[in-house]
Order: C-alpha cells, then sequence, then structure tokens
C-alpha cells in the first residue's frame, strides 16, 4: 500500500515552487480556506477558489459547493485537487476528491499544526452530520502533502495546542521521545523534527491497518472522550483541549485495568497546568442523551465500544467496553 508522498518547506515561496512542479501544466484547482488569503501568497496563474470555513460548515452543503467548483471547471480525473487549510477542510476537499467521478487526484496542504502532524494523513475524509462528527466519509490518501512550517507563526495558542496535544497522543503511542521534546520546550527550536516524528508513528500504524480494521483504532487513543465532548459542548471545547481531557480519563482507566503508572497521568496533567489548559470537564447532556451520541460512535458494535488505553508508553491495547460502563466512568453515576 502506498502512503502520501510527504514534502517539507519552510518557506511560502518554496511552497509556491513545490505546487508549481507538482501541478505542472494539468488541470486544477485550489481550494483555500478563506481566512488564509491574507496570509500566504499564492502564484497568479493557479486557479484558486477560497472557501469559507469552519467546524458548523463540515457538512454536506459545503461539499456540494466543492463539487461544483470542480464541474465547473470542466475536471477530470486526472486533474489535481488541492486542499490548503485546516482539518475541517482538508477532510471535506478530500471527501468531495474522493467521490469525483470516483476519484480525483488529490494533494493536501495542512495549515495548522494539528493538520500538519495528524489531520492531513492517513486517508479519512468525510463530514458531520447530526449523529456525530465524521459519520459520513471515505478512506483516500492524497498522492502528496505538501508541509510547510511557515503557517505555524500564524497560528493562535489554542490551535498551536491542537497540535501539540495530537503530538503527545502520538507519543504515547509509539515515541516516548516526542513526549520529552514536548515537555521540555525543545519543540519549539525544531517544529519539523516533531512533524516528522509525529508522522512516522502515524505511518508505522497504517502501514499495517489503512481501514481502521484493529490496530488504526490505536490513533483513537483520548479521541472517544474527547469527540464525546466536543459535541456535548457544541464544539466550544477546542480538539485538542477534549483530547487533552479524554486522554487523561483514559489513563486513568488504564491505572486500574493494567496497572499503568500514576505518574503517566500526572506528569501529563502538570503539562496541562503549565500550559493553562482544562483536566477535567462536566457533561452537560444527560446518560440517556450521551448513550445516544456513543452508539453512533464508528468503534461501536452490539453496545460495545472499542476503546483505547495503555499498558505503558508505547504499549497501547485495545479493550472491549460496555457503553454503560463507560459513561459511568464519565459521569461519576
Amino acid at each position: 500500500m502506498k502512503l502520501s508522498e510527504i514534502n517539507y518547506s519552510n518557506k511560502f515561496d518554496d511552497l509556491n515552487n513545490q505546487l508549481n512542479k507538482f501541478i505542472n501544466q494539468d488541470k486544477h484547482v485550489i481550494l483555500i480556506d478563506s481566512k488564509l488569503s491574507s496570509i500566504v501568497n499564492l502564484d497568479t496563474r493557479f486557479k484558486i477558489y477560497e472557501i469559507e470555513i469552519d467546524e458548523s460548515m463540515k457538512n454536506l452543503n459545503t461539499i456540494e459547493k466543492i463539487w461544483e467548483i470542480m464541474f465547473s471547471e470542466s475536471l477530470d480525473r486526472n486533474s489535481k485537487i488541492i486542499g490548503i487549510g485546516g482539518g475541517v477542510l482538508t477532510d471535506l476537499v478530500g471527501f468531495a476528491a474522493s467521490t469525483f467521478k470516483r476519484g480525483a487526484s488529490l494533494s493536501l496542504v495542512p495549515s495548522t499544526f494539528l493538520g500538519m502532524v495528524d489531520a492531513a494523513h492517513g486517508g479519512k475524509t468525510g463530514f458531520n452530520n447530526k449523529y456525530g462528527k465524521n459519520q459520513i466519509g471515505t478512506f483516500f490518501i492524497p498522492e502528496e502533502i505538501f508541509v510547510c512550517t511557515e503557517f505555524l507563526s500564524s497560528l493562535s495558542e489554542m490551535e498551536m495546542n491542537n497540535g501539540i496535544i495530537e503530538s503527545l497522543k502520538s507519543g504515547f503511542l509509539g515515541d516516548d521521545k516526542i513526549i520529552q521534546m514536548i515537555y521540555k520546550d525543545e519543540h519549539k527550536n525544531n517544529f519539523e523534527e516533531i512533524i516528522k516524528k509525529s508522522i512516522h508513528v502515524k505511518y508505522q500504524i497504517l502501514k499495517n491497518d489503512l481501514h481502521e480494521s484493529n490496530e488504526r483504532m490505536f490513533l483513537n487513543l483520548g479521541h472517544t472522550i474527547g469527540h464525546l465532548i466536543e459535541i456535548d459542548s457544541n464544539y466550544n471545547i477546542s480538539h485538542g483541549q477534549a483530547v487533552a481531557i479524554g486522554l487523561l480519563k483514559g489513563f486513568e482507566i488504564s491505572e486500574t485495568r493494567f496497572d499503568l503508572s500514576r505518574s503517566i497521568r500526572e506528569e501529563f496533567k502538570t503539562f496541562l497546568n503549565k500550559k493553562s489548559m482544562k483536566t477535567e470537564y462536566i457533561f452537560s447532556s444527560n446518560q440517556t442523551k450521551l448513550k445516544e451520541l456513543i452508539t453512533n460512535d464508528k468503534k461501536v458494535s452490539n453496545g460495545v465500544v472499542k476503546f483505547v488505553l495503555i499498558k505503558n508508553i508505547q504499549e497501547p491495547v485495545l479493550v472491549d467496553f460496555p457503553i454503560d460502563d463507560l459513561l459511568e466512568a464519565l459521569t461519576n453515576e
């Protein structure tokens, strides 16, 4: 199985050169988050469409707008479709490309730290509906991913934290060096190294299980609870913050199930406090509503969720967790 080719740069000028080389003379469209138009100056010869985007617009209506652009430009399956933006945009462009004439050429340029270390990689596409996040989607590997770290200088602290938490998740799954670099703030001097290390952890998993039948579920560490928090908060809690709380709760459960050292959770909690991030969340929905939400999780079957815990750092494990037991652990009811 061929995964995406990754190209790195630290300047927008280099990104333009890479895109020119990739596009060559082919038909193409570049779909870019409208908020980025004042940040990055793309070559005027590109066919660029600005897309207004946020989590509330991650829906079928936005997908249809992207399809309309593709048809209006008379694209075909060999045309180059390039998405530039955060995880919401790359998920939507990826889905649109994967379904346009049963699959067109796709490349992505993640503009957020979260996108660079995780969201743009692995071929998951999709959009939200009333039943939850990314309930409708495809697996569709981009041909190329262009990582340009100059985007990072424009990100807010919250956006940076989203990526940092995702990198730490990769560290807990497969590379203790990532954890130590971030805890010691060494990543600030070399973001590209953290990005490469995080991608490597993910690719080591993907090469064995692209379609999430088993091992790829490890990448959901912290995310089952995190997604529940995001939905319950009506997305007022950021992805990184929600996953951070999900990781903490997962470590706590791991301490009971697998005698995980409490120091792992305490160190992580200390780090979150240093970043002024929350370490607890009180659900506003009742258990009936939470059960309805979690039942629609893609990892749930017959009332049991495939839940990721860790026996130790770099030792993830999948457990069958009855929904009622999980909700009891979350709400202490």
